[in-house]
């Protein structure tokens, strides 16, 4: 497992994908709303509330915007979310490649972050081409009254508890972990029971996938393992601890996502094949003895992945970005898996 915050800014850097600030754009409140000129640096410019601010001062979604709740939720230290895409027109999303969904240029993407019911940020993706994406954010006033653009990222967001905006070059770090860029509007997620909105079963209703599957990519095992592996999806398979090369944990060795072809049992999934058993060269302390796995069957104190996902110390903490506040509710999932294996003789 990779864990440093640098070594995401440095993967990024060496990758030649640094990012440069956009020219300031001008845009006025006219009426309760929002008119705009040139490029989105207020969140009413990028189409969630309509077109061109229309629809800034009433908050009501746009024509064709779609409101979808993932049902695995990536953990963002307690705050609210909600998440909205817009897919051009007579487009599909292209599933030939079920664990790789690619998009049609045009499409959008928004998520919400709120405090207490108090909206702190919007992130937006926009594909304006093949193969380029924007990716910004913006952070709403105390009042909510404007939400501009901010691409240099906030720590410790007054009032939170010690909410993180991510840079521009973070949002890079984890969003290469897809070869489309897109995290959370996925197969796995979407198809999962708890989804809500615009689910995996709506999309093909509705024609919008060029292949939808013909059986839902539903994850194995008891609940208490579907809990576990699910968490363990989202929050560390689907952006860095996957077999893409441009994911930023490929090269550590856990395979922690979910592909859709090894669904058919537990033992097939990539977080057990690379996980359970397999030795750890990590150590929680120069002190800590005996023998420590990823995962160690019924022992979660030498088990190395349950140790750093309940870590904030930022050179051991997992996930490494992005978050302040230990997911305990998260990592009690994973201790019940690894305690309902049992113990393995030495």
């Amino acid at each position: 497992m990779i864990s440093a915050r640098a070594g995401a800014v440095l993967l990024i850097l060496g990758l030649g994908m640094g990012c440069t600030r956009k020219p300031p754009d001008t845009w006025t409140e006219a009426d309760g709303g929002v008119r705009c000129e040139g490029n989105p640096r207020h969140l009413a410019c990028t189409g969630l509330y309509g077109e061109g601010g229309t629809g800034w001062a009433s908050r009501q979604l746009g024509p064709g915007v779609r409101a979808f709740t993932p049902g695995l939720q990536l953990w963002s230290d307690g705050l609210e979310k909600s998440r909205f895409v817009w897919l051009p027109p007579g487009t599909r999303v292209d599933t030939s490649r079920m664990d790789e969904w690619r998009f049609p240029v045009g499409t959008k993407f928004w998520k919400e972050f709120r405090w207490k019911g108090r909206r702190i940020e919007t992130r937006f993706m926009w594909k304006r081409a093949e193969g380029s994406w924007l990716r910004t954010t913006y952070r709403w006033s105390e009042d909510e009254r404007v939400a501009l653009e901010l691409t240099g990222g906030e720590r410790d967001v007054p009032g939170t508890p010690g909410f993180e905006i991510p840079s521009q070059l973070d949002c890079q770090a984890c969003h290469r972990g897809r070869e489309d860029g897109v995290l959370g509007f996925e197969a796995v997620a979407l198809a999962h029971e708890a989804a809500s909105g615009l689910t995996l079963g709506q999309l093909a209703e509705e024609g919008l996938l060029t292949h939808p599957p013909g059986q839902a990519p539903l994850i194995p095992g008891t609940p208490v393992e579907r809990e576990a592996l699910g968490w363990l999806h989202m929050n560390c398979g689907v952006s860095c601890h996957n077999a893409n090369e441009t994911a930023l944990a490929s090269f550590s060795g856990p395979r922690l996502r979910l592909e859709s072809q090894e669904l058919a049992s537990v033992q097939a999934t990539g977080a057990f094949r690379t996980g359970v058993g397999v030795p750890s060269q990590f150590r929680p302390s120069l002190g800590a003895g005996g023998k420590f796995l990823r995962v160690a069957p019924g022992d979660g104190s030498h088990s190395t992945l349950l140790y750093r996902i309940g870590s904030r110390e930022p050179a051991v903490q997992m996930p490494p970005l992005g978050t302040h506040v230990v997911d305990e509710v998260g990592r009690a999932a994973v201790r019940r898996w690894i305690e309902s294996m049992g113990r393995t003789n030495p």
